[in-house]
């Protein structure tokens, strides 16, 4: 099983939708066979400090700092390896053996209620971007900021972050960009977006499948 730690990282979130989406996404992978999950790892505070101002076309925009944002969740994710490490020695201890089916956790995903900004030159994430992904070795970091998917309806709000978390774990498992009705069809406009599919193409399923598969064994 590919456990995947999810944390949103602020202090103004619409919890409430955000736990919807949460587990609509663990009870797609459930209905779709694919040994993927969701672990919810709680809440990161940030304060004020961690805010910069990047001026824009459209004014200045607040921003969280891409590199302490990624940073801060590569140690949340070694520190939460930590743990899994230690509960799993104490299984086997107690089994005197090791177990067959065990569960692992390289990646971690972050929603963020702020456009994410670099410490460069500002590359204008907020308008472009969907989320960001970087890699610690063998582990990977997905940053996903929602203020692109905001609205006043929920329903909205929350199909099109659903949709958003999809399209970041497809990249997770090696899947690129396609040009169908799918989620990993990036829109250039938020309406082309609402008109995707909840789900990836079949072409698209089919290669998440396989490199899930191949991680697992």
């Amino acid at each position: 099983m590919e456990l995947i730690g999810f944390v949103h990282v602020g202090n103004t979130f619409n919890e409430r939708l955000i736990a919807r989406v949460y587990r609509k996404v663990n009870a797609y992978f459930k209905s779709k066979y694919l040994p993927i999950r969701l672990v919810y790892l709680g809440e990161l505070e940030l304060g004020p400090a961690y805010l910069v101002n990047i001026q824009t076309k459209e004014g200045s925009v607040k921003g969280y700092p891409l590199e302490g944002i990624t940073e801060l969740l590569h140690a949340n994710l070694i520190h939460k390896q930590e743990e899994l490490m230690q509960k799993r020695r104490i299984r086997e201890e107690r089994k005197e053996g090791k177990s067959k089916n065990i569960s692992r956790m390289n990646k971690i995903f972050g929603i963020v209620n702020f456009p994410l900004v670099s410490r460069n030159p500002y590359l204008d994430f907020y308008e472009k971007f969907l989320g960001i992904q970087q890699n610690f070795h063998d582990l990977r970091v997905m940053v996903l900021s929602i203020k692109p998917f905001e609205d006043k309806n929920e329903e909205i709000f929350e199909k099109r972050l659903f949709k958003g978390i999809l399209h970041e774990i497809g990249h997770a498992f090696g899947l690129d960009h396609c040009q169908n009705d799918c989620v990993m069809n990036p829109p250039k406009l938020i309406a082309e977006w609402d008109l995707r599919k909840e789900d990836f193409c079949k072409e698209c399923f089919l290669e998440l499948k396989e490199n899930v598969k191949g991680e697992n064994y």
